[in-house]
């Protein structure tokens, strides 16, 4: 299944910040569900990382590909710029950390073409989560889904940043800080995961002499 996004320069030029990369095709991501999730928890975070990066320019071809739970990962497929895998893995972090999405560097410090974001974490991040409204237990399926997909559409949206900018550095301020609060991760406002002009300007000039996207491409 295909789920492709508009370049949306008006909704852009609304919030009277044109995208710097509007002549970009969308990025093909292929999705690896690789647990069995409600649906709206899976688009609720695509929708969400994409509202995130709309305003730049950069938008989204999502491939949505459903495996057999447990089965072997696919390589990222030739036609696709990137591949995102959601699952219940724990990751690397130290113990006092929840890390609710990764990607991997080499030791060139290339990152690589996948991105793999945690159901399980951001389920126990939303469960740990203080003042970011009620408890989980009172929460209905439905905004409990919400919630989930929210929180990891702006951890996957973070770390397409650290992709597209080819850094594992992180700023002071905005998505690519390093933490963020559960409030900031859980609430339908998306105040602290602002793209400011001057990485809309870098992740646009690397963009122009290292095309990222692939438009084309079979869909799954």
């Amino acid at each position: 299944m295909l789920i492709a996004t508009s370049l949306a320069a008006a909704f852009a030029a609304s919030l009277g910040a044109a995208p710097l990369t509007a002549a970009l095709p969308p990025m093909a991501v292929t999705v690896d569900v690789a647990v069995d999730l409600p649906p709206p928890v899976v688009s609720v975070a695509l929708q969400e990382a994409d509202a995130i990066w709309r305003p730049t320019g950069v938008t989204f071809a999502w491939r949505i590909a459903p495996r057999a739970i447990g089965g072997p990962a696919d390589p990222c497929p030739p036609f696709s710029t990137l591949r995102v895998v959601i699952g219940e893995a724990p990751g690397n972090a130290p113990p006092d950390q929840i890390p609710i999405a990764w990607i991997v560097f080499d030791e060139d410090n290339v990152p690589a073409r996948d991105i793999y974001v945690s159901h399980r974490n951001a389920l126990q991040f939303l469960i740990s989560a203080r003042g970011a409204g009620p408890a989980v237990a009172q929460m209905t399926r439905s905004e409990q889904n919400l919630r989930l997909g929210r929180a990891m559409g702006r951890a996957l949206a973070h770390e397409i940043g650290h992709y597209l900018l080819a850094s594992k550095a992180h700023a002071r301020r905005g998505l690519m800080q390093a933490s963020h609060t559960a409030y900031s991760f859980f609430d339908v406002d998306r105040t602290g995961f602002e793209i400011d002009k001057a990485m809309r300007q870098e992740v646009a000039a690397r963009l122009r002499h290292e095309p990222l996207t692939a438009a084309s491409g079979p869909s799954l």
